[in-house]
């Protein structure tokens, strides 16, 4: 297939690897989302409505990522399990409710995108436009969940959005403490360098 890809399209060695890692991730996300379906396949409908709350807050504040695909699966299995299964039993009431969505609006701004550290950084303008999608997202939930009555869905989508608020954090504090240390080791080594 490379050499298919190199002759009749004269794509370079690096078109052909960003090609394979697409697919990779691609692939490995749709088999993450198709096994977490047949494990939730007696909830697939608050299943399938928070992987779309989700999705649609991830793509716009990144977040954690794993290195391995059996701890993404788990992370996401644990995030999801506690989404349908373990949180929506805490009774919270609707003020309070909204009130910590609007803490998680706020905060999704201040502290998204988290992107991977292998990505390159955003640009100004991308930084400001997924802030505003991911502060219009939560924005959109609370002012539904303001006008439907409480169910079961919408339980589980706050849930969803509590998490990713927190993970986003997680990722944020983790993200400075590895850039901390790569300063201060690289400072060291070019301490060590001059001596």
């Amino acid at each position: 297939m490379n050499e298919f890809l190199k002759e009749h399209y004269q794509f370079s060695d690096f078109q052909i690897a960003q090609l394979q890692y697409t697919w990779k991730t691609f692939a490995s996300e749709i088999s993450k989302l198709l096994l977490m379906g047949l494990l939730f396949r007696n909830d697939l409908g608050k299943y399938i409505f928070s992987v779309t709350i989700m999705l649609l807050l991830r793509t716009s504040t990144g977040g954690l990522h794993c290195k391995k695909y059996i701890t993404c699966f788990l992370v996401s299995f644990t995030y999801m399990f506690l989404s349908l299964m373990v949180l929506p039993m805490v009774p919270v009431n609707k003020v309070f409710q909204m009130i910590l969505l609007f803490v998680c609006m706020v905060c999704s701004y201040y502290v998204g995108p988290v992107t991977s550290m292998v990505h390159r950084p955003l640009s100004e303008g991308c930084v400001k436009r997924v802030r505003i999608q991911a502060f219009l997202i939560i924005f959109f939930y609370l002012t539904l969940m303001y006008i439907v009555p409480e169910n079961s869905y919408f339980t589980c989508g706050f849930w969803v959005i509590i998490l990713n608020t927190l993970q986003l954090v997680a990722a944020k504090v983790q993200k400075i403490q590895k850039i901390q240390k790569k300063e201060v080791f690289g400072y060291e080594r070019e301490a060590y360098k001059a001596c």
